[in-house]
């Protein structure tokens, strides 16, 4: 510029001198903005986007809201240290009223209208069982962090990774603890909706393995709330042992029809309702000895559990429960498989997670072929003296199992 300043000083050219001002300031400009588009933080890029449905309104609106709570915990961890990839993660969520027809039509908007990257799956095995083929048919993968039921990795899907351990071991702790107890006659009572009937079908496969006998099996219809018939008949079978496959409706309604009928088997199971202080808010004494399958417990302190605690009371004024810890995990394993395969392209994701051995919040991730989770283990609990206590397995519970 000094040099070009000099030229016009000697022959009084100024034109010259202007066009070579202008084109400094083009270079000067330029450079800025390449600057500021390498420094510009993750906040001011385009946002990851992961669409999901949850039923925060109907039967399953206490589940759907402690994954929804899960989500945006693990959403705001993530923003807070910089987002993936240099962008921050934005969590789409839309209420689907527990509705497998209105979740198939939302999937359809957060493909079609939102134009999410990747997504997370609704709660419940019958919703995720309905949206499956939208995200299968865009080749999108979808990280199942609310359903259970086996039958869901057996349709030949490719985009479908599961976070947890399925319904069919839910009781493989609790089995065992009948074994070492010389409890050995089961009343298994299910109803009839998918994720309760593989549970159903896996308790009776297991209690062969362990060489029990089941007394009864039985289904019912989704919503009966009397369930005295079923308690007689259970009953009258000789069994010693009651296994209740349902959600927290099914627990709550279980536990009435025994007070009424006057039954108390030596060990009660039920699946899902009694992780929840709900149950025991609704049950009162009769939640007492009750044992539930927990898929995740803080005390087993897997990497990153306690601040996910800490910072969910805090956030929300509530412990959170084993399903926000999934909703949590599911992020979690999104999250590696990106930072892994430093990009945002499906079909790298989704080969890199087929293949992804990690640990989350739940414990250790890992799918075969199909996407079914084989390495997360599952811990039983039980309620003692109005609180619950982890009794399976052995070698981190907090008391010893009652009968």
């Amino acid at each position: 510029m000094q040099t070009a300043l000099r030229h016009v000083q000697q022959t009084g050219n100024w034109a010259a001198w202007i066009v070579a001002v202008r084109k400094s300031a083009v270079v000067i400009w330029l450079l800025c903005l390449f600057w500021s588009l390498m420094l510009a933080p993750a906040a001011a890029r385009e946002p990851i986007k992961i669409g999901v449905s949850l039923g925060l309104t109907g039967r399953f609106a206490v589940m759907s809201d402690a994954l929804h709570k899960g989500f945006q915990i693990w959403g705001q961890h993530v923003n807070s240290t910089g987002g993936l990839l240099g962008r921050q993660v934005r969590i789409v969520c839309k209420d689907d009223g527990s509705s497998p027809e209105t979740a198939r039509r939302l999937y359809g908007e957060l493909i079609e209208t939102e134009k999410v990257d990747f997504l997370f799956a609704p709660y419940s095995s019958l919703i995720t069982e309905a949206v499956l083929p939208i995200a299968e048919q865009h080749g999108i993968p979808i990280l199942v962090a609310g359903a259970a039921a086996d039958r869901l990795w057996e349709k030949g899907y490719r985009n479908v990774i599961g976070v947890y351990t399925t319904a069919s071991k839910f009781v493989v702790g609790f089995m065992e603890l009948l074994v070492l107890n010389d409890l050995d006659d089961i009343a298994i009572l299910c109803a009839d909706d998918s994720f309760s009937v593989d549970l159903a079908n896996g308790a009776r496969d297991w209690a062969r393995r362990f060489g029990l006998n089941t007394a009864l099996f039985e289904k019912f219809k989704k919503g009966t709330e009397r369930l005295d018939n079923l308690v007689i008949k259970a009953r009258k079978s000789g069994a010693n042992v009651l296994i209740v496959c349902g959600h927290i409706n099914e627990s709550v309604h279980m536990a009435q029809s025994l007070k009424r009928v006057g039954w108390r088997p030596k060990a009660r199971y039920a699946s899902v309702g009694p992780t929840f202080p709900a149950f025991r808010d609704r049950c009162g004494e009769e939640a007492e000895g009750v044992f539930t399958t927990s898929l995740w417990e803080p005390r087993a302190n897997y990497p990153g559990a306690k601040k996910f605690e800490t910072d969910f009371i805090a956030a929300y004024g509530e412990a959170p429960g084993y399903h926000a810890g999934l909703a949590y995990a599911g992020g979690q394993v999104l999250a590696e498989a990106i930072r892994e395969t430093g990009s945002i392209d499906r079909d790298k994701v989704r080969a890199l997670l087929f293949n992804l051995d990690t640990m989350t919040i739940i414990g250790r991730f890992g799918v075969n072929q199909t996407g079914k989770q084989v390495r997360q283990q599952a811990f039983i609990i039980q309620w003692q003296n109005g609180q619950k206590e982890l009794v399976w397995p052995e070698a981190i519970q907090t008391a010893k199992a009652r009968f």
